[in-house]
């Protein structure tokens, strides 16, 4: 093989440390931000930092937002509580529990297994009760809920030489019954009909609705979740009075009753662009209030300069630079998130001014081409990030949707649309549930042409049930 020297000519593009970090500023939030100007000003003495808190300019208590709370961000709080919370659970495993419970003040701070731990230490049990119930404990999730068989237990407990005779089934079983005694009511279940049975036993008032309730729990609950209340009334024999009572009062239950113990924590978003009404209009401006101030040392540099030459401060020099670059990557990310967001405010002007159902359809181009910058800049700005509105919080990105045509000729965004099969679904008769295709078709006579199964994609979208589902007494 003969081995020689060619010269080829080629185009490549080679992404700077500078440019690197750009991007990366750009794709954070504000959050995410404060983290790297904090861990930035740990690690370059030329940076001084002043934290949101020691200025003046702070932001705004209604800056700080849960995430849980409003707008787009808190839809996915709406589901129903039986479909979601329960039968979900009994057939696709545990999924987090998201209710309106009150936390006893004493329990902050503790974990569920402290809180049945302490419990245990007041009851009067014997070494083979307690060493049984502290298993028993251990293998409980934060949820409530027993992970381990019984034989399974069993057989580790077989294992334990310092305990005689041998635990038995009975051991277990009797354990058992004394940690489901404990706070929360509820917590030890090995199921969700359990767990919902265990809090009915608790409050049994011996009335004809509890003891149908029980029976719901535990025989019938992928009835409930169904919504089959012919079937339910045929097998439990009983007036369509007393299955809604019945069902009322399980859906005052706990599904998940470990969440009410310990801390809980809540996801809160720090808004990057705030949207404020100005002389007739709407407009955008960024929230560097809740973003810590950095800037360069100014002794720092001045030291530097006049001595650049040496090389004692190469070092310095080095960071100095640095500073600088991440410096105008910082400004340069908020000019970029504030020119989109401002452009996004100025041609979703209606949006702000009648809510959802006047959204206009935008493309990621639609934006890109305005300002002249790259499709992938705008995505980068938009994603994550959060637009704080007199009608709640919402992601830049919720702004974009795809373009319906309406027979006057018109257009309207898939927003607008999602908007009205929501207020559609809302208002409908709880007992007879209106369907995709009737959506389809009042839609149709608002001079909008959707598909039957695209109404359907939305709806799921939107987290809502099927017809079926949605049907109650």
């Amino acid at each position: 093989m003969k081995q020689g020297l060619s010269l080829k000519q080629s185009q490549r593009l080679t992404m700077t440390p500078q440019l690197q970090q750009a991007i990366k500023l750009l794709q954070m939030n504000n959050i995410e931000l404060s983290e790297e100007l904090l861990n930035a000003h740990e690690t370059n003495p030329l940076l001084e930092l002043e934290a949101p808190s020691e200025r003046q300019e702070i932001t705004h208590e209604q800056d700080i937002v849960d995430i849980n709370s409003s707008g787009e961000a808190g839809e996915a709080l709406n589901e129903d509580w039986v479909t979601s919370q329960v039968y979900d659970r009994a057939t696709n495993g545990a999924q987090q529990f998201e209710g309106d419970y009150d936390i006893p003040d004493s329990n902050v701070g503790l974990t569920l297994t402290q809180h049945l731990d302490d419990q245990l230490k007041l009851l009067s049990l014997n070494k083979r009760q307690r060493l049984v119930a502290d298993y028993l404990v251990g293998h409980i999730d934060d949820a409530g809920y027993l992970q381990v068989n019984l034989d399974e237990l069993l057989a580790e407990l077989v294992q334990y030489q310092e305990v005689k005779p041998a635990f038995s089934m009975a051991d277990v079983e009797s354990a058992l019954e004394i940690v489901q005694s404990l706070e929360p009511v509820g917590v030890g279940a090995r199921t969700p009909g359990e767990c919902l049975y265990l809090q009915l036993r608790a409050n049994d008032s011996g009335s004809a609705v509890v003891n149908i309730a029980k029976e719901i729990v535990s025989q019938h609950l992928p009835l409930l979740a169904a919504r089959d209340y012919q079937a339910m009334r045929k097998r439990l024999r009983c007036d369509e009075d007393a299955l809604r009572d019945a069902i009322k009062s399980i859906k005052l239950l706990n599904p998940h009753p470990g969440y009410s113990v310990g801390d809980l924590s809540v996801n809160y978003i720090a808004p990057d662009v705030v949207v404020e009404h100005h002389k007739g209009i709407w407009l955008a401006r960024l929230n560097t209030g809740a973003l810590p101030r950095v800037e360069i040392n100014a002794e720092y540099q001045k030291l530097v300069d006049e001595n650049s030459a040496s090389e004692a401060f190469a070092k310095m020099k080095e960071q100095l630079q640095d500073a600088k670059w991440l410096l105008a990557n910082v400004e340069k990310r908020h000019s970029t998130i504030l020119s989109v967001a401002a452009e996004i405010v100025e041609r979703q002007q209606s949006f702000f001014d009648h809510g959802p159902a006047a959204m206009r359809p935008m493309i990621l181009r639609d934006v890109s081409e305005a300002l002249d910058i790259h499709e992938s800049t705008v995505s980068r700005a938009t994603n994550g990030k959060y637009m704080l509105t007199p009608i709640g919080v919402f992601e830049l990105k919720y702004f974009f949707s795809t373009e319906l045509s309406a027979a006057d000729g018109g257009n309207t965004s898939s927003v607008a649309i999602q908007t009205l099969i929501k207020e559609m679904i809302s208002n409908e008769p709880p007992t007879k549930p209106i369907s995709d295709m009737k959506i389809c078709k009042a839609l149709e006579e608002k001079g909008f042409e959707v598909a039957r199964r695209t109404v359907a994609k939305y709806r799921e979208q939107m987290n809502i049930p099927s017809t079926s589902k949605r049907k109650s007494l």
